[in-house]
């Protein structure tokens, strides 16, 4: 009796020790693949193992951690309960370079192995690794399955990738890794695990369809590792779990994210209310293809739908874009009745265009542009209209030799209201600049051949061209060019001479009779403007010349030479000067230029090769370059060139001046940044022989100011723009722009490049027009987080006499979305009103992805405001 009082003592020691070394049995006869189980207490029924309290149960590919669970020693099944976590790993086997596996150990969802190293043939070192991909990441509170199948249910189910997070009542994961769920919910918005999203879209059900993850190359792991294409059914789109739009079907790409979508809503002067709504769908990150679709309702003009796609792949890229809108008021815009093209309601246009590297040594690329009318850019793209107001057409292909490059350039007409030069086709060769046989002399040549039209405009409407003397008259003609020049380089201690001799040979199968002068040729190009309402006597070709030959032939040289000297001793922090370096380069140009055989008033104008004319000029120039050390190389701190050109020759006079000067224009063109975050940049021509034409009076509500603003008879251009970024994100810009009516005379050459502002054709140039203004914009964060950023624009018109336009910008990062206010006021200079404006706002609404709900700096925002605001349209909104 004395063990009595310690009987339930003992009999609790023995119990422990009985479970503890029949655990232990047990996990002796436990099958491969279970012996690894781990939990706090665990015990057998049967052929079923019972775990509870830290569960984690690896087994082949999957890693399982629950509460409690259930594995059937034969037949796999397990079932478990309570803070599920659920993993699949997949293992590869690679061979990398040491730079390939630092960037591998960087990726998450990886896990890399080291078997062993090895080489190239070229000696060079690669690493045998092993990498475990981490394929499936789910949380539930009860799951059923195999482990042996690889088929589970899931209770409460919850997964998150890179781009979406998703909460499902029921679940199911199929043998080939597809996910079926049911009564879900999807948000890139984190805050869905706590029922609490900002914005998400519900659904029925739901199918996840995984893509392989393979260790084909870096960029494929970091876009593969646990995506999954998502199509749901039956759902709906909520905003704080309010319901607003049935979604009978709804399709989320790879690695595309549901915020991936923007939706703006504002005011325009033409368009009126407008929203605009726009959502990207990525198929692939490699090869490259995504298409961003639009959807747009003006309630003046109607709604437009559109789409962007691009297809990239190592070799080639695609682009191909689309936009259609059936137009109430085609007229909004401007009153284009009064022109002599006339605007459709259904306005359209298609471009396509493709660049690929077919061997490393032939290219392909093509342009496919069609339009309804010339004005659809114009009105609704206006940043795509200013780049390039008349697209062309075109294909090519060009190849590249060791010595010399081939190609063959096709350019046809598809839309009738631009005026073209078609290329049926044309053929071309160039010969690079190479040694002659050792010799130190040079060849270098360019032989082209092809079939030539001039296509001018088509107009539809205005007034009846009844007289010949009113038409615009199309020539074609089969042009065969080639030039050949030799250089023969002379390089002492002092200096270096490069004379050089050659010619150009250009032949025609058909001429006109009736010559052809530089005024007829600009009159042309006026009377084939869009806007021109007036008819205009024109002196045009005739096909009377049969065929002609033009030979130009070329002696010059170019004599420079190099001063410089160093300062290494020189420094400073704030400037990031480290040592000194200044190069000067003075150089003289002289080139001489005959033209023999047909008068070029009588071959066809294609383009300026045919309007060469007889050159007798040296040029003058002196090249300066202040250069400092950086950590990579060298850093321009400034840069500026000054020349001057010297005619031997007065020129027939143009544009208003009766004779030109032999003095030409005296032209700088100057960039520097002399410290961190300041940059400066200006060009500006002067004339000092006062050949420019005189400064209009200003007109002001009909009243004559006299002359208004600079007047500087000596200053032809000035083009300058400050630069200053004092700190991270908080950004000036100061721009001013001046320029007078002037003449300049054509400097060209054609075997030596030349430096130029304001010529450089085989024109001579006359700039009709006057006009300066100034321009200033401010970028900066407005509050402390980064998260609210602002930008101001605005420009002054000196001969109005008024702010021309002035632009707000603010945008402001919440959550998981970001909100953008845009408001832009502009002088209407349509209007005989001369104080009447146009205003113009819209808001922008951006649903972010995650990874940008976890980056707090605004430099996203930032940069949407450099480069000047948006105008009245969405500015690059549909090529950005």
């Amino acid at each position: 009796m004395i063990f009595k009082p310690y009987r339930k003592l003992l009999l609790g020691l023995f119990s422990s020790a009985a479970i503890f070394f029949s655990g232990a049995a047990f996990g002796a006869e436990l099958p491969e693949g279970l012996e690894k189980i781990k939990a706090d207490s665990w015990s057998v029924v049967g052929k079923n193992i019972t775990v509870s309290g830290g569960v984690h149960i690896p087994y082949d590919e999957w890693e399982l951690y629950a509460d409690e669970a259930v594995v059937n020693i034969e037949s796999r099944d397990v079932e478990a309960y309570g803070n599920i976590r659920f993993y699949r790993w997949e293992r590869h086997n690679k061979e990398v370079s040491p730079s390939e596996l630092a960037k591998l150990r960087t990726i998450s969802g990886l896990v890399i192995g080291i078997d062993g190293l090895t080489g190239d043939n070229w000696g060079n070192k690669r690493i045998k690794i092993n990498g475990l991909v981490l394929t499936d990441q789910f949380t539930a509170q009860r799951m059923v399955g195999n482990l042996d199948s690889g088929y589970f249910r899931f209770d409460n189910f919850a997964i998150e990738t890179k781009t979406v997070v998703c909460a499902a009542k029921s679940a199911e994961r199929f043998p080939n890794g597809r996910i079926e769920v049911h009564d879900a919910e999807f948000s890139s918005c984190e805050y869905l695990h706590d029922h609490n999203a900002h914005y998400s879209v519900s659904a029925n059900k739901a199918v996840l369809t995984p893509h392989a993850s393979d260790l084909p190359g870096l960029k494929e792991v970091e876009t593969t590792l646990g995506e999954y294409t998502i199509t749901m059914y039956n759902g709906f789109v909520k905003v704080y779990g309010v319901p607003l739009l049935w979604l009978p079907a709804f399709y989320k790409p790879r690695d595309e994210n549901l915020g991936i979508c923007q939706i703006q809503f504002g005011k325009g002067s033409s368009w009126g209310y407008y929203v605009s709504m726009s959502r990207n769908f990525e198929f692939s990150e490699y090869p490259e293809s995504y298409v961003r679709t639009y959807l747009d309702y003006y309630n003046l003009r109607g709604w437009g739908v559109g789409a962007r796609a691009n297809f990239a792949t190592e070799n080639s890229r695609t682009e191909l874009f689309a936009y259609g809108i059936y137009d109430l008021r085609p007229n909004e815009n401007d009153d284009y009745r009064k022109y002599r093209i006339e605007v459709p309601h259904w306005r359209f246009n298609l471009r396509l265009s493709n660049v690929t590297h077919i061997t490393p040594r032939l290219d392909f690329r093509g342009v496919i542009n069609y339009s309804s009318d010339p004005y659809l850019t114009k009105d609704f793209f206006s940043d795509l209209y200013a780049r390039d107001s008349s697209p062309a057409t075109y294909a090519a292909l060009e190849q590249q030799f060791d010595h010399f490059s081939a190609s063959i350039y096709f350019r046809p007409r598809l839309n009738n209201f631009y005026s073209t030069v078609e290329k049926l086709p044309e053929v071309r060769i160039d010969v690079h600049r190479q040694e002659l046989f050792g010799t130190n002399v040079y060849y270098q040549g360019a032989t082209s051949a092809g079939y030539d039209k001039m296509e001018w405009i088509h107009f539809n409407r205005g007034y009846k061209v009844d007289k010949p003397e009113y038409r615009l008259r199309n020539y074609e003609s089969f042009r065969l060019s080639t030039t050949h020049f030799i250089y023969y380089p002379i390089r002492t201690d002092w200096f270096t001479l490069v004379p050089r001799a050659g010619m150009k040979f250009i032949a025609y199968s058909k001429s006109s009779k009736n010559p052809v002068y530089t005024d007829d040729l600009v009159r042309m190009f006026e009377a084939a403007q869009k806007s021109n309402i007036a008819p205009l006597v024109l002196n045009s070709y005739d096909n009377k010349g049969g065929s002609q030959v033009r030979l130009a032939g070329e002696l010059g040289f170019e004599l420079s030479t190099k001063i410089h000297n160093t300062w290494l001793d020189v420094r400073n922090s704030f400037l990031k000067i480290d040592g000194l370096r200044h190069v000067i380069r003075p150089y003289i140009n002289y080139t001489y230029i005959d033209v023999w055989g047909a008068s070029r008033n009588n071959v066809y104008y294609f383009d300026d090769e045919d309007r060469i004319q007889r050159q007798n000029f040296i040029r003058f120039g002196l090249e300066n370059h202040l250069q400092t050390r950086t950590g990579g190389g060298m850093r321009n701190y400034l840069s500026m060139e000054n020349y001057w050109d010297f005619h031997f020759e007065t020129g027939e006079g143009f544009g208003g001046v009766k004779e030109f000067s032999r003095i030409g224009n005296i032209c700088t063109i100057l960039t520097a940044s002399p410290f961190k975050g300041f940059s400066i940049s200006t060009s500006f021509a002067i004339d000092p022989t006062n050949q420019n034409g005189e400064v209009p009076d200003t007109i002001r509500k009909g009243k004559n100011e006299g002359k208004v603003g600079l007047n500087c008879r000596w200053l032809n251009r000035w083009n300058i723009s400050i630069s200053y970024e004092p700190i991270e994100d908080i950004k000036l810009t100061l721009a001013y722009s001046y320029n007078r009516p002037y003449a300049a005379r054509s400097s060209y050459s054609m075997g030596s490049t030349l430096t130029n502002i304001d010529s450089g054709g085989y024109f001579d140039r006359y700039y009709g027009t006057h006009n300066e203004t100034f321009s200033a914009t401010l970028s900066m964060p407005l509050t402390p987080d980064r998260r609210t950023y602002g930008a101001a624009s605005v420009s002054y018109d000196v001969q109005d006499g008024n702010v021309s336009d002035f632009s707000f910008y603010i945008a402001r990062k919440f959550h998981c979305v970001e909100l953008s206010v845009n408001l832009t006021i502009s002088r209407n200079n349509n209007d005989s009103d001369s104080n009447a404006w146009d205003t113009s706002y819209s808001f922008q609404l951006t649903l972010m992805d995650m990874d940008s709900q976890r980056y707090t700096k605004g430099n996203t925002m930032l940069s949407k405001t450099n480069g000047l605001l948006p105008s009245s349209s969405r500015a690059g909104s549909f090529f950005n």
